[in-house]
């Protein structure tokens, strides 16, 4: 366990418990409420602690011992990647390497290498601000949940925003899964599938991202991009895709004008955050700027 168990009790936890299922998790999680916290590689609880986020929990329920949140395999057209596999291994498994390259490359840029050895993909998505965040909502993933009803799956998007209800108390996230893009979907008009990410900011472990911006889609011989997904998320503000931007964008030819119109669409939707180190006019200038200038080498290159 990354947490040791003295280090837990020495951190206020009364108990430590170790189930063997996803449905035996959520039944103490559910019976012990806010008293408890879920904990795999521990670097989420710790966080929280250091910044003060959440009083100690009295309970703490490892999902250590659980198979099924463990896995990394292809399933159903999808990579499916278990909410307890770490950064690490995230990072370095053949599949993501071949399917997943955009979620490689943000984990790549995650704090330093001890803590993406010990981080899960599962405690960073629960953090809702996690930096690899705005990469899996690019990529179109998907999270498989189970609570008391049973198990659901959902946009991620959805779910970190509590869309409709998406994301509950209690929620036990079991797996992350990421859709494979095929060949014959890129097959049209010389199309080949483009994607980017970028992170600014102080890297310290502890400290979010200044910001972070995301984005996958299509682009064809004559630069015209379909089918766009661009996310962006900074400090405490949950990630959010720039809808205006992709409207601007899709179908359309990339130019130095379009660059234009897509830089002032971002700066007029996105809900940045504001704090002692940024203000929400330079995190929006900052984020317009980060994403016209990737789209701008996308022009230089063809």
């Amino acid at each position: 366990m990354a947490m040791e168990l003295a280090e837990c009790k020495d951190a206020g936890f009364a108990s430590v418990w170790q189930p063997g299922s996803v449905e035996e998790a959520w039944r103490l999680k559910r019976s012990f409420g806010e008293n408890s916290s879920y904990a795999a590689g521990g670097t989420l609880l710790r966080m929280q602690r250091h910044n003060g986020i959440r009083p100690e929990r009295k309970h703490l329920i490892s999902l250590l011992g659980i198979p099924e949140l463990h896995n990394l395999r292809l399933s159903d057209g999808a990579v499916s990647i278990g909410a307890g596999a770490a950064l690490n291994e995230c990072r370095r498994h053949p599949l993501l390497k071949r399917h997943g390259e955009l979620l490689v490359t943000a984990i790549d840029q995650i704090a330093e290498p001890a803590f993406r050895h010990l981080a899960t993909i599962g405690g960073h998505v629960s953090s809702l601000v996690g930096d690899a965040v705005p990469a899996l909502m690019a990529m179109n993933a998907q999270l498989v949940i189970f609570r008391g009803r049973g198990w659901s799956r959902c946009p991620i998007l959805d779910w970190i925003q509590g869309k409709g209800g998406a994301r509950e108390p209690g929620d036990l996230l079991v797996r992350v899964e990421i859709p494979v893009v095929s060949e014959r979907d890129t097959d049209r008009a010389q199309e080949e599938m483009f994607a980017f990410y970028e992170i600014v900011g102080r890297r310290e472990v502890f400290i979010p991202s200044l910001e972070t911006v995301a984005a996958q889609g299509k682009i064809a011989e004559d630069v015209r991009i379909t089918e766009p997904h661009i996310l962006a998320e900074g400090g405490t503000a949950l990630p959010d895709r720039q809808m205006e931007a992709e409207r601007t964008i899709n179908g359309t030819t990339l130019s130095d004008h379009m660059l234009g119109l897509i830089h002032e669409a971002i700066k007029g939707q996105y809900m940045a955050a504001e704090n002692l180190f940024a203000g929400s006019a330079y995190r929006k200038e900052a984020t317009a700027n980060l994403i016209s200038a990737q789209l701008w080498k996308m022009i230089k290159r063809k």
